[in-house]
């Protein structure tokens, strides 16, 4: 059997949602594609879902044991077979044209490494949604950019306008697993920046494109992991830890930049000062990760 063009992979564990993100895959008018279903949920209702729509180009995998996130991600990207790579979130759907467009875009442009698109948002009922912060479009006409300004983009701002693993396309020959995790790098395993983190690996690489229609459907509901105050810490670590990594690829070449990209963590620590003032642990944290961005940005 011959290997498809693009593998689009659902590392599922929530089923609230899976159905229609399972649905939207199938949907895709490219048909050189197989999907690749993960499933590490506790129960049996994904895996009735795949069963009761029999497709040849499908292909469930129950993990024997939990993998959590980032093994769950691994683990469907060492499945795939396609020469490019589309990660679909369980709750999330994918326009009918997603895998067409984008990979079409690739395929005709050797020098992208990475093609997005713009984002709709939707609620729990699939009702379209105002934007947020990180779903502003990049641009309003479809753009080729260079990656690493792209990236430089995001990272002065401190923010992820280039999307949710469900947003993105990529070679599978461009990802280099660390440790046997995708979501590592340098020795970290990035969690809240795990998608950004790997975006950027790939962005070093070359051009990226940006299509300015929304191709993907983003849901925000209540059952999306919670951060409390050490989540929301360890998110807030993560974006200085991401710096130094990132500069090691060619981001932030400027002392302006680094300047730039450090008063953005600098801000988002802002709302932890009554705390630190409260709990030593928070206060070692965000002193140990200042002086980190003290010697980042002199560097």
């Amino acid at each position: 059997m011959s290997a498809p063009l693009v593998s689009i992979l659902v590392p599922a564990y929530r089923e609230r949602f899976f159905a229609e993100a399972f649905a939207s895959a199938l949907a895709q008018t490219l048909a050189d594609t197989e999907v690749i279903v993960c499933d590490d949920s506790p129960g049996d209702a994904i895996g009735a879902i795949v069963r009761a729509a029999p497709h040849s180009r499908v292909r469930y995998v129950r993990n024997p044991s939990n993998l959590g996130f980032s093994g769950n991600f691994t683990q469907a990207l060492s499945l795939a077979r396609g020469k490019y790579v589309k990660f679909l979130n369980d709750d999330d759907r994918l326009h009918p044209r997603c895998i067409e467009t984008l990979a079409g875009v690739m395929e005709a442009n050797p020098p992208v490494v990475l093609a997005t698109s713009r984002r709709a948002v939707i609620d729990e009922q699939g009702r379209a949604q105002p934007d947020i912060p990180s779903t502003t479009p990049i641009a309003h006409v479809s753009s080729f950019m260079a990656g690493r300004d792209l990236g430089d983009f995001c990272l002065v701002n401190g923010i992820n306008l280039i999307g949710e693993p469900t947003t993105v396309m990529f070679r599978r020959g461009d990802v280099q697993v660390e440790e046997g995790s995708l979501f590592r790098w340098g020795g970290h395993e990035f969690h809240c920046l795990a998608d950004f983190s790997l975006w950027l690996r790939l962005m070093a690489k070359g051009i990226a494109y940006y299509a300015a229609v929304p191709l993907s459907e983003y849901r925000r509901h209540g059952g999306q992991e919670q951060r409390g105050p050490e989540a929301a810490l360890e998110c807030l670590v993560e974006r200085e830890l991401v710096l130094p990594r990132a500069a090691s690829l060619g981001y932030l070449a400027y002392p302006e930049q680094r300047a730039a990209a450090v008063r953005a963590v600098r801000h988002m620590a802002a709302p932890f000062a009554p705390v630190a003032r409260e709990h030593a642990g928070v206060r070692d944290a965000i002193a140990a990760m200042e002086r980190r961005l003290a010697a980042f940005e002199g560097r």
